[in-house]
């Protein structure tokens, strides 16, 4: 008879060359699977990174957009020759005895905030400003734009905010002051309809310099940017990042000379014959670079029409992409009013 027997301690497994070939085969599968995940994650960080270039861009070409329509809009009116108090043209009204507009600290030059004959100005790859309102480490040529106007939002007179610079208007007359936080306008007799606030509203004095730094947090962080310096209490210019990645401003200026509201030809800066009037529109050009190097290998050299100048840029691994825009002026054709009376 026969018999057979189990053990039933002993059981059958893996051997040590089929784990090891396992192993092995899970190692490929899961290296291929990392290799997939890394690849994917870097594609998705190439395509958030041109996102953010594409919205910071549109932000920063709406926001100059905003300003140069509103340059040389003086609450009621845009006749900035009836304006009491302004810097000194020649054809300036003065103030009133008694009454002066103080120097505003890191101002551009000296009563360059109150410059209302020149609501607009531009500069060509250069910065006449070095040691004031632009002095944030300037990156050499690019543009500079300067804008003044006053906001749109009327302003009651109990609540004028100490040490701000305002403007005061009515459709005949207007007059820039400087609050004093009690609540009591200065005294502007020569100006029509001064008290009553049916004729007359207060406006904030806005006056900005656009420019581009080489940095943005530090000195030497190698992440340019663009500036805004912006007039505050004090009143002072406070230069701050508007956005960071910029790498070139340019801007090129529509002239009107038939003023027909069709422009005639683009200048650059340096070709304007009269700031803030005659110009139909504004041309600009904004470079913009990631904040940190593509590994998708788009970042290599490139090349860039920029205001009719080729710029060729460097093959430093970040990603750049170029935004232009054209921007219709709504202000510069009324050089100046005679006051009447009111």
């Amino acid at each position: 008879m026969n018999t057979s027997y189990s053990n039933p301690g002993r059981s059958s497994g893996f051997s040590l060359i089929e784990l090891l070939l396992a192993m092995l085969i899970g190692l490929i599968i899961m290296g291929g699977v990392m290799q997939m995940f890394i690849t994917t994650r870097d594609t998705q960080r190439s395509s958030e990174d041109q996102l953010t270039m594409l919205g910071d861009a549109r932000f920063a070409m709406e926001t100059i957009a905003y300003d140069l329509r509103h340059a040389n809009m003086w609450g009621r009116h845009n006749y900035g020759s009836i304006i009491e108090c302004q810097k000194e043209p020649a054809n300036a009204l003065p103030c009133p005895a008694g009454h002066t507009m103080p120097a505003a600290t890191a101002d551009c030059a000296v009563q360059e905030y109150i410059n209302i004959e020149r609501p607009l100005f531009a500069a060509d790859d250069s910065n006449p400003y070095s040691d004031t309102c632009a002095s944030q480490s300037y990156k050499t040529g690019t543009d500079l734009l300067t804008v003044r106007y006053a906001d749109t939002n009327r302003i009651g007179t109990i609540v004028l905010a100490k040490d701000v610079a305002y403007l005061r208007t009515s459709l005949n007359g207007a007059a820039l002051f400087v609050a004093d936080g009690s609540g009591v306008l200065p005294d502007f007799p020569l100006v029509p309809g001064w008290k009553d606030n049916n004729k007359s509203s207060n406006h904030l004095l806005v006056s900005r310099a656009y420019y581009v730094s080489d940095y943005t947090d530090a000195p030497g962080d190698g992440l340019p940017s663009l500036r805004r310096s912006d007039l505050l209490a004090g009143p002072e210019m406070i230069s701050e990042v508007l956005l960071t990645g910029v790498e070139d401003f340019q801007l090129e200026f529509g002239v009107d000379t038939g003023r027909d509201g069709q422009v005639d030809s683009y200048v650059r800066a340096s070709s304007v014959s009269e700031w803030g009037f005659e110009l139909g529109a504004v041309r600009i050009w904004l470079l913009m670079r990631s904040q940190r190097p593509d590994k998708d290998g788009i970042g290599s050299a490139q090349t860039f029409t920029i205001a009719g100048n080729v710029v060729n840029t460097p093959n430093d691994g970040y990603r750049r992409y170029l935004v232009s825009g054209v921007v219709k002026l709504r202000n510069t054709y009324q050089k100046g009013a005679v006051r009447s009376g009111g």
